[in-house]
């Protein structure tokens, strides 16, 4: 049975390591294990299937990865978060070489023509030839390396991308879902607005009557004389809901017709001037205006799933040993240093709230 969707749903998203050599191209963060701790535990954290996953290599992987972190998120987490991060990031290289074994097992070819639109891909936001070569030796990387690494990471595409395509969704799928959802693709009346918004009553009179002799068009106007942040976008609110706006201007806004202005309205954030551009009345879609955008749902979650299920299979099956536990950092802890991958329930997936009520916005936006 097709499980029902909720204006709040959480996605199950795997996390996948599949272009962290790469994206070294993009910084690198400057969070550091304690080396002294995991030193002692051998030359590699991991073994998948005889292949050795070394400290160094981890540690790049880990310093990619939270490069994508911003400043403020890195330094909200304390020491437990960051080692569980720490895991994570040894997890997805496991899974990774999980994949890569997979992929050359199957046989999977790469030509030199899907290597090299790659390498142009990242020449793309270089300069020059001389900062790619600069980056190169920054990463302690050759070009043949680098190569071999954009290979490795494609033919894990591969096998993921020949894995989603055995995905099939039927009529009476996406029908049984429509059928379970409908409410939730009702389209609420909404209406297109522009505003301008000034300090002082006085100072919305003077743009009305400058709006109403023709002077100037209402955009520019917005871009001269209002404080607001849609100033620069020349006032423009886009489309917007019922409950999203203040009472005061959310009322004057529905109640004009397009191409209409407003009188001065008066809100918690100063004086407002309303043009609206265009209305759109309530709409419950029909079933086939609902298909393709159900199907790409439901798509999406079916590969999600037969992604997970794979990796759960090469990790049930193969022999995968993890040499260091991040987590034994923390205070306080007990975690075994040792242990060997048993069960497929091991996965690691993150779990990303989707919520699908709009938040409530205000005005001076």
């Amino acid at each position: 049975m097709m499980r029902t969707i909720r204006k709040k749903m959480k996605f199950v998203l795997i996390l996948m390591a599949a272009f962290f050599i790469i994206s070294f191209f993009y910084g690198f963060g400057n969070f550091k294990s304690n080396q002294s701790q995991t030193q002692n535990i051998g030359n590699y954290l991991a073994e998948v299937n005889g292949t050795t996953i070394t400290y160094d290599q981890w540690l790049k992987t880990f310093q990619n990865s939270v490069s994508r972190y911003d400043n403020n998120t890195l330094s909200a987490m304390d020491q437990p978060a960051i080692n569980a991060l720490k895991n994570n990031v040894l997890k997805q290289m496991i899974n990774s070489e999980l994949l890569y074994q997979q992929a050359t097992k199957n046989k999977i070819k790469i030509t030199d023509d899907e290597i090299n639109a790659e390498i142009d891909k990242i020449k793309e936001n270089i300069s020059s030839p001389e900062e790619f070569d600069n980056i190169l030796k920054t990463n302690n990387l050759t070009l043949n390396q680098l190569k071999e690494d954009i290979k490795r990471n494609l033919m894990i595409t591969h096998i993921m991308d020949d894995t989603k395509s055995k995905v099939n969704i039927t009529d009476d799928e996406l029908k049984e879902y429509f059928k379970e959802n409908e409410e939730n693709f009702f389209e609420p009346e909404k209406v297109h607005a522009r505003h301008i918004l000034v300090e002082t009553e006085e100072e919305a009179l003077d743009i009305i009557r400058q709006l109403k002799e023709g002077i100037v068009d209402f955009a520019e106007l917005a871009k001269e004389k209002s404080t607001g942040p849609s100033a620069e976008n020349g006032g423009d609110l886009g489309f917007f809901t019922k409950g999203q706006m203040v009472k005061e201007f959310e009322d004057v806004a529905f109640a004009l017709q397009p191409g209409e202005i407003s009188d001065v309205v008066k809100t918690q954030f100063g004086f407002h001037i309303i043009k609206c551009e265009e209305k759109k009345d309530e709409y419950q879609p029909s079933f086939e205006e609902a298909k393709e955008q159900i199907n790409n749902l439901l798509r999406y979650q079916k590969e999600n799933e037969v992604i997970i299920k794979l990796i759960s299979d090469l990790n049930e099956n193969a022999d995968v040993t993890i040499n260091y536990d991040f987590e034994s950092e923390n205070p306080d802890s007990s975690t075994e240093e040792s242990q060997t991958i048993e069960s497929t329930e091991e996965q690691t997936t993150i779990e990303v709230e989707n919520n699908s009520d709009t938040a409530n916005s205000t005005t001076n936006e």
